[in-house]
């Protein structure tokens, strides 16, 4: 059986080839890849063939034509697993018999990149804008840290106007950037430099006419996550006839107005059935939720859903709020509340907001309310407060939902109570 190997060479360099794949290329007789990975590969094999073909059709293409060559090797650059042509090798060999394929990684740009600036990079948001578009500011606002592959020196000036215009516009606020140029190879060069620095730059104007390789790094320490929110139906929560939930409509308008992101922190207090902790749980993936309520049931009912999507990031509490909560604040185990959702309060409505914007003068409140006279307790609390000047951005929403019932022939609409979402912010 003939072997065909894929190869990832790393940054460019020889010196960062793994032993397995110097291995392999001194076994090859034939070596396929593009004029700059043959140049590497030829240092190692100078005996082999070298073909500069590294589209998966031609070369297999080629392969069918020259069957003499039973040990074949094809070259890519870093690893083959990020943003690289082996992608379609894998595609194309699928119905490929007689060749044994092994696939051999290499060190990728992100990962040598990180180690020089002494960085973690698991986190990263990796891009790339070689022969492509992927929405470069947008991703640089969500995410702390931006790493981007680029074609050359078009694209790092052309990246660089795009931050500096966000910047300008208030789209984005300061961002740090690292920039890299032929990494690994003698002319290499690492640094930070600012969007300004960039479009000055001697050196990236006459590297538009080389071939010079470039990766930046673009961190943004205000990055704001946001999510596309998508909402369980009411059918696949676990209930029971005692046990309160808010219903669909409701959770969507009140999650929408907390505003959660991927790491908030959010105190469910009054969980009932526990939809709003569930759904909460799958957009705050990297946070956490405590679910709180005085009823047995209901935790018994939470820990159901919680269980049934198998959420780890929920912590159930039974007892009333705050007193259940300032409890366990004295020991040190409650993570900080970036966001409050009150679904029932027994009576204690002033108590517990008091204690959340002590616990984060800066907090997120939603409470949904049924009927007037807890409105109205809510209503005269929030005058209160902000005759103090302690919240903002409050807003007060009634919701009145009818959903179409069948009766006989005819499908009738079939009014739900109404029920009032209240939102707002400490001002810290």
């Amino acid at each position: 059986m003939k072997s065909l190997n894929l190869i990832g060479l790393g940054t460019g360099s020889e010196n960062f080839l793994t032993d397995e794949a110097k291995s392999a290329l001194c076994q090859s007789e034939i070596i396929f890849g593009a004029e700059r990975m043959l140049e590497a590969a030829e240092k190692i094999n100078p005996s082999a063939r070298r073909e500069s073909l590294y589209n998966a059709r031609e070369i297999l293409g080629f392969l069918q034509e020259n069957p003499q060559y039973q040990k074949i090797s094809v070259v890519f650059s870093g690893d083959l697993g990020f943003f690289s042509g082996a992608k379609s090798f894998y595609e194309e060999s699928k119905n490929l018999s007689g060749y044994e394929i092994n696939s051999i990684p290499g060190i990728s740009s992100a990962v040598y990149f990180a180690a020089k600036l002494h960085k973690s990079w698991q986190k990263w948001k990796f891009l790339s804008l070689h022969g492509t578009k992927c929405n470069a500011i947008e991703q640089i606002r969500k995410n702390p840290a931006c790493f981007f592959i680029l074609s050359g020196g078009d694209d790092y000036n052309s990246l660089a106007e795009k931050i500096e215009s966000a910047i300008n516009r208030g789209l984005l606020s300061s961002v740090k950037c690292y920039a890299g140029k032929n990494l690994s190879y003698e002319d290499e060069e690492i640094r930070q430099i600012s969007c300004m620095e960039v479009l000055k730059s001697d050196e990236c104007q006459a590297s538009q006419s080389r071939k010079d390789l470039y990766v930046l790094l673009v961190e943004n320490e205000n990055a704001k996550s946001e999510r596309v929110l998508s909402f369980l139906d009411d059918k696949f929560f676990s209930r029971d006839e005692k046990t309160p939930m808010t219903k669909k409509e409701v959770r969507a308008l009140s999650i929408a107005a907390l505003g959660l992101s991927e790491s908030s922190v959010l105190y469910d207090i009054g969980s009932g059935s526990g939809s709003v902790t569930v759904e909460a749980a799958r957009i705050a993936t990297d946070g956490h939720i405590v679910a709180v309520d005085c009823k047995e049931e209901a935790i018994s009912l939470t820990l159901a859903n919680v269980s049934k999507f198998l959420l780890e990031n929920v912590t159930l509490l039974m007892g009333t709020a705050p007193a259940c909560l300032e409890n366990l604040d004295s020991e040190g185990k409650l993570p900080l509340p970036s966001h409050i959702f009150i679904g029932g309060s027994k009576g204690n409505l002033a108590e517990i907001v008091e204690y959340a914007l002590k616990k984060n003068p800066r907090v997120r409140i939603v409470a949904n309310f049924v009927s007037l006279e807890n409105l109205c307790e809510m209503q005269n609390l929030l005058k209160a407060l902000e005759a103090h000047n302690r919240i903002e951005n409050v807003e007060i929403t009634q919701l009145a939902v009818s959903r179409a019932e069948k009766v006989g022939d005819f499908h009738l609409m079939k009014a739900q109570n109404p029920v009032y979402i209240v939102s707002f912010s400490g001002r810290g």
